[in-house]
Formats: structure tokens, sequence, C-alpha cells
């Protein structure tokens, strides 16, 4: 048997950028900052991802994420039904099925819910990702 090792947690305050996942109820959510502004485009663009691991196997129709940042965000789009907190450090989106391109999960199945588009200060951090809300059901006929 192997000796138990510390695990060390090295932080570095000079990198805004890369992939936050955080886990929720029944899902595992990425938050990846994938383009930063560049001249003649003035948002951050954010690719948001999910993986429904229901140990129930539930299905899910529809899933509210929080995304929390380092600074306070002016929200520009995404493929949400609902959006909390323009203009706050948190954004509380909800997505549901059949809207915006939104769609049904499975109990075991991963999720790309798209870009989200905010518009902030230079070095923008995620500093979280959570899944608050699955309704485990599903409104599809024959589910």
């Amino acid at each position: 048997m192997k000796n138990y090792e510390k695990p060390v947690i090295i932080t570095n305050d000079e990198i805004a950028e890369g992939v936050y996942a955080a886990s929720g109820d029944c899902y595992t959510f990425t938050a990846e900052i994938k383009q930063k502004p560049e001249i003649g485009r003035g948002d951050y663009r954010i690719q948001v991802n999910g993986k429904h691991d229901a140990a129930d196997n539930h299905h899910s129709s529809e899933r509210t994420v929080q995304i929390t940042f380092n600074m306070n965000v002016k929200y520009k789009n995404s493929l949400a039904q609902t959006v909390i907190g323009d203009g706050t450090s948190m954004l509380t989106l909800t997505y549901v099925d059949g809207v915006n391109g939104s769609y049904h999960n499975n109990g075991h199945e991963n999720i790309g819910l798209g870009d989200l588009f905010v518009e902030a200060d230079p070095g923008l951090a995620i500093t979280g990702v959570s899944c608050t809300y699955c309704n485990h059901t599903c409104t599809y006929a024959g589910h």
C-alpha cells in the first residue's frame, strides 16, 4: 500500500483564464474563457458545458447554472432562456428544452450549453460554476 501524500495547491494571481469545473446536485459543469476582447470586439466568450450524471438515471428538461466572476460583468448573450445578475459578479442562467437551442438531458449525458458573451474589464476570471437546479423531469413525449 502506498503512503498518503497530502495534495498541494498552487496559485498564480496573474492567470485570468482557464477551465473552472465544479459539481452540483447531479451535474458537473465547466466554464472556460475561450476568447478575450480584441480590436473590434469588446466581449469575453465563455464556453459552458455540463455532464449530467444522475445516480437515479432521471431525465432533465431544465437546468439552472450559476457562474461567478472576479468582477462585475455586463451580460451580452447566451443560449439561456433567462438570465439574472446583469451588472454583478454572478450570473444565473436557466436553460429550458427547445428554447434558444437548449436541449433535454438523459440520465448520463454531456451537454454543450454554448457560448456565454459578457463584457468586463481586463483580467476577468471565472471563480465558480455550479448547477443550482435540475428539474428531474422530461417534457418530451415518450420519455
